[in-house]
């Protein structure tokens, strides 16, 4: 018996199946994992700009400072522009 489900396994078609619904599965969990919860979800949202916020020297900046920061840096920037014209 165990050799005919191995048999059954070692047909392409058949392994195709059974790797989609794993895979699928997998994804669907990770889905719910991420979004089923309200407090989990809103705490990944706001991982998404962890990517542009500036580094200190001693490591990540606080969100006040990096939100100032990139207000005097654009009105540092925009005067620069405003100098060669």
């Amino acid at each position: 018996m165990f050799d005919s489900i191995i048999d059954w396994f070692m047909v392409l078609a058949n392994a195709k199946i059974v790797s989609m619904l794993i895979l699928f599965s997998t994804f669907t969990a990770i889905v719910i994992y991420v979004y089923g919860s309200k407090k989990r979800s809103e705490r990944f949202e706001s991982y998404r700009n962890i990517p542009f916020l500036d580094d200190d020297e001693d490591g990540m900046v606080p969100m006040k400072k990096a939100s100032q920061g990139s207000s005097d840096e654009s009105s540092h920037s925009s005067s620069q522009s405003k100098g060669e014209k």
